[in-house]
């Protein structure tokens, strides 16, 4: 499963999920922006508060990194 924890305004977080889209892979967007919880998710997931964090399988993508995207979702 693919996870994308994002928040709307989030400009990275927009091109995560429209290169995502480009590739037709499914995924599911988490929203963290909304409450103290929802942004304590992403602290538990990657270590830190920043968005956009991609969750494929085992790997945790920080930011828009195509190359790693790419690498994790050969290993799918």
């Amino acid at each position: 499963m693919i996870k994308v924890y994002s928040v709307e305004w989030c400009g990275p977080c927009q091109k995560v999920k429209k290169y995502l889209e480009s590739k037709n892979v499914p995924y599911e967007v988490v929203t963290v922006a909304d409450a103290k919880e929802d942004r304590n998710i992403v602290l538990e997931v990657s270590g830190q508060r920043s968005v956009p964090v991609t969750t494929i399988n085992e790997h945790i993508i920080i930011g828009f990194d195509k190359a790693a995207i790419d690498k994790a979702l050969t290993e799918i």
